[in-house]
């Protein structure tokens, strides 16, 4: 709200001077400021210390969109986005010949996990006994989707997609789309859930859920994969370079600042500086409700630098295109961003 304020206050005050001294900018008043964007939810987490610290004349602009949109920031022939964080996938696909813009790195490395009444805690050696079983997906199609349907391919384990209320088939996994609001115990036929943090959380707090899976040790072992990444404009960089480094450092710090956190005033705030900079009418996924300290530890949020981490970026990219085609692209080298 501050930002909003301070960005109107600015755009008064250039008027004035274009007035009083007929268009001259001898005022300098007026500046371009650098445009952050980030989808509301764990990506916004990636930078909730910068939130917090946000001033009205730091020269920036921070906004949380709903995760839906954040594609058009990045797109068209003058993208919003002057650094933006998006799915790796959409990234790479979008962006990945690297004309516009630069990979920095990776900030959340995925939250998604298992939920079920049942006393099964599942594992890369017994993930088999869903076989016959159905398990509900949020965002089936998307990166949750995707990175299960990567895990059973890895472990040799023969899925479907259930539709139009097919029956489950006995020989196989049976996965279907269900919606945020459908992961309940109260949801028949389905014997597992799919489903981020923090609504995780949430799910296992208010109802019979429970923890059974976690999808980050199901594909690696050290846990984790790259979900979400910081992508800055070219231009930015060569303009603005110190700056540039400077916010990547500040990104990097924030991971470990964040899962310091565990104080309700701490949470409390952490979900006010998010709040305070969406896009007007939009719900907070993130609220002193349902996010916790364990909702924040789940998260994966860490920073790590894409050049670093090129291998794993291009292999979990392969492996998604063996599910979807289409889901991904290997990025070029000129993706990546040589800070």
């Amino acid at each position: 709200m501050k930002k909003t304020v301070g960005c109107i206050a600015r755009w008064i005050a250039g008027i004035v001077c274009a007035l009083t001294f007929g268009g001259i900018s001898a005022c300098n008043i007026v500046s371009n400021e650098i445009q952050v964007y980030a989808p509301d939810g764990a990506p916004a987490l990636a930078i909730a210390n910068l939130l917090q610290k946000d001033t009205a004349d730091d020269g920036v602009a921070y906004t949380v969109v709903n995760a839906s949109t954040i594609n058009a920031y990045v797109t068209g022939q003058e993208p919003k986005a002057d650094v933006c964080i998006l799915p790796l996938n959409t990234a790479s696909t979008l962006l990945g010949r690297g004309e516009t813009y630069a990979l920095c790195g990776v900030v959340t490395h995925g939250n998604l996990y298992m939920l079920s009444t049942q006393d099964v805690v599942y594992t890369r050696e017994n993930l088999s006994l869903l076989i016959g079983k159905t398990v509900g997906v949020v965002q089936l199609i998307n990166v949750p989707g995707l990175t299960f349907k990567i895990i059973l391919n890895e472990l040799g384990l023969p899925w479907t997609e259930l539709k139009n209320d097919a029956t489950p088939l006995e020989n196989c996994i049976n996965l279907m789309a269900v919606s945020p609001e459908a992961v309940s115990p109260a949801m028949s036929g389905i014997d597992v859930f799919v489903a981020p943090e923090p609504a995780a959380s949430v799910k296992v707090e208010k109802t019979a859920l429970q923890f059974v899976g976690n999808l980050q040790t199901l594909y690696n072992e050290n846990g984790g994969y790259p979900q979400a990444v910081l992508v800055v404009k070219k231009s930015l960089i060569e303009s603005n370079r110190s700056w540039v480094e400077n916010f990547v450092n500040d990104v990097q710090q924030n991971a470990t600042q964040l899962l310091n956190c565990s104080q309700p005033q701490q949470i409390e705030d952490v979900c006010q500086a998010v709040q305070s900079h969406l896009t007007e009418g939009l719900a907070p996924t993130l609220t002193s409700k349902n996010l916790t300290a364990t909702a924040i530890v789940n998260s994966g949020i860490r920073y790590q630098s894409a050049l670093s981490y090129k291998a794993e970026i291009t292999t979990f990219l392969q492996k998604m295109q063996s599910v979807q085609p289409t889901a991904a692209a290997i990025p070029s080298d000129e993706f990546y961003y040589k800070g």
